[in-house]
Order: C-alpha cells, then sequence, then structure tokens
C-alpha cells in the first residue's frame, strides 16, 4: 500500500447551481446533506466531515480530486515529486483549508489537465446515519470510491499515480475507451483508472454500498425519480464489483456498487487482459466481452 497518499478523499465539485446535487444526493444515494457554509454544501457517506464539496459558482467545472496524505511528510514529499515532474504546486489557501476542514494541503494541475489537491488533517466529524433505508457506504481504509477518466497522455498520469504519489498499477488492460491504467494506494482495486479516450474527461465516480440490496433500492429510486441510467446492474471482471451506472447533476456517471475485492501486498500488478466480463452492464458492455471493460 502507498505511504504517501493513501486514499481518494473527496471530491469538489463547482456547480452553478446545487440543488439538483441535493436532491440526488437525498433522491437515490442516501448521502446526509449538511450546510455550514454560504454558497457550499457537504455530502457525507461517513464520520468524516464530507467526500462531495459542492460550491455554487458563475459556471460547471470538471471535478477536483482530493488525496489523503498521512501526515506533513507525507505531503512535503508529494509535493517535492510533483514539482520534480514539472506541476505548479501551490499550498492550499487559509480560506480553503477551512472549507476543507483541514491541516495543510497542497494543490495543482496535472499534466493531463485534472486539478488535484493533497491534504492532511482532517478534522473530526460527528456520528453519521445514512439517510432512509441505506445501510451504509464501504470508506475507512478504501477512502471514498473510485473514478475513472479518460486522458490525452496515460504515460502523464502514470509518472504522476505511481511516481509522485507511490501508487501501484493494479491493471493495464483494454478497454471500450481505450487502454486503461487503474491505480491503487489501499486496499481498494482501484481510486483512479485512467483510460486513453483522446480529449480529458471524467467518465464517472464509485460509491460502494454496504449491501447488494442498498444497490438494488438506490436503482429502484433512480428510476422513480426518472434520473437516466447510463448502464444497467453487472458485474466487473477487474474488481469484481456488482454495480449499476446512472447520470449525476454533473453530467458524468455515478456507479453504484456492492461486492468489490480488496488487494493486498501480493496482488499482481498486471493482470490477464483476456479476463471476460461475468455478466451484464448492457449492451455496449457485451459486445466487448472479450477484449474489454473495466
Amino acid at each position: 500500500m502507498s505511504d504517501l497518499v493513501d486514499e481518494l478523499a473527496y471530491v469538489a465539485i463547482e456547480t452553478a447551481d446545487m440543488q439538483p446535487w441535493v436532491r440526488f444526493a437525498e433522491e437515490v444515494m442516501g448521502f446526509e446533506v449538511t450546510r455550514d457554509d454560504p454558497g457550499m454544501v457537504r455530502l457525507r457517506m461517513d464520520n468524516r466531515p464530507y467526500r462531495y464539496l459542492i460550491s455554487e459558482t458563475a459556471q460547471e467545472g470538471l471535478p477536483v480530486l482530493g488525496w489523503h496524505a498521512g501526515d506533513g511528510e507525507a505531503l512535503d514529499a508529494v509535493r517535492a515529486g510533483a514539482a520534480a515532474l514539472g506541476l505548479d504546486v501551490a499550498p492550499l489557501p487559509d480560506a480553503a483549508l477551512r472549507a476543507r476542514k483541514v491541516a495543510d494541503g497542497i494543490r495543482f494541475r496535472c499534466g493531463n489537465g485534472i486539478t488535484h489537491e493533497v491534504v492532511h488533517g482532517f478534522a473530526a466529524g460527528e456520528g453519521f446515519a445514512p439517510r432512509g433505508d441505506v445501510t451504509g457506504f464501504v470508506t475507512g481504509s478504501c477512502g471514498m470510491g473510485h473514478v475513472v477518466w479518460t486522458v490525452p497522455d496515460l504515460r502523464a498520469m502514470d509518472d504522476l499515480m505511481i511516481g509522485a504519489f507511490g501508487m501501484a498499477l493494479r491493471e493495464d488492460i483494454p478497454t471500450p475507451l481505450g487502454t486503461g491504467h487503474f491505480y491503487g494506494c489501499n486496499p481498494r482495486h482501484h481510486s483512479l483508472a485512467a483510460m486513453t479516450g483522446g480529449a480529458l474527461g471524467v467518465q464517472h465516480v464509485m460509491t460502494e454500498m454496504r449491501e447488494l440490496d442498498d444497490v438494488g433500492r438506490a436503482m429502484d429510486r433512480a428510476a422513480d425519480h426518472g434520473y437516466e441510467m447510463l448502464q444497467p446492474l453487472g458485474r466487473h471482471r477487474t474488481d469484481h464489483m456488482v454495480s449499476f451506472y446512472v447520470m449525476t447533476p454533473g453530467g458524468f456517471g455515478m456507479e453504484v456498487g456492492w461486492g468489490a475485492v480488496t488487494c493486498g501486498e501480493d496482488w499482481p500488478e498486471v493482470r490477464d487482459a483476456n479476463r471476460c466480463r461475468p455478466w451484464g452492464h448492457g449492451a455496449v458492455m457485451r459486445r466487448h466481452h472479450s477484449s474489454a471493460t473495466a
């Protein structure tokens, strides 16, 4: 496991209208919504102060990825590693530290154009109970979930994720979008995956539910409230998760899943690319069944 970056801690989203995110959080996901700063909403999945930080701005923006470093020494090492790649690394301003409820942090835009924040020292959160009939979410040492992007330069992503962040390359496989690299820093199979799909874009964010029935009930709620379903239920060949995909108010997908494998130090870094998808996830995925998908 990584001794530098050890989890995907949060996603920060700028939007011209926060209310669709509030409705999505409450109607579909069962997140707790808190409003303790003007122009900002926090979505909670566990005892952390937040996992999604939604800020109201003049226009929509790509999500910002918030990573956690174990301590100040690890943060300094990440800072040095990112700077060695020629990236313009800046400390998080005091106002940003207060909003993120952390002791220290840095921010930079990587070579692919994704904005990353690396922080440590979260303030203690209050007790958490999921909304409605959700039993809970799988977070803890696995972080908040994972994110998947298409990127123009996979080598630059390797340099950042493996070199500066200290992650492992858990998979190097073909996907419908192109070559996929899956990077892990804790027991979760991947905290970020990058696909050679051309232009920069976020494909989805993943939330892992505590029970399979949580996934089914979320799928029913999404349908009942009229959210666009991107992919029906299926199981992945990489992390073995059973999941479906729904469109978020941000214009990217939310994967809602259960039952993923966890990875120890003995996980082989490059798996067999000929493994087949067990089942599901729709016609597009079935067409790539023998060659591809995450």
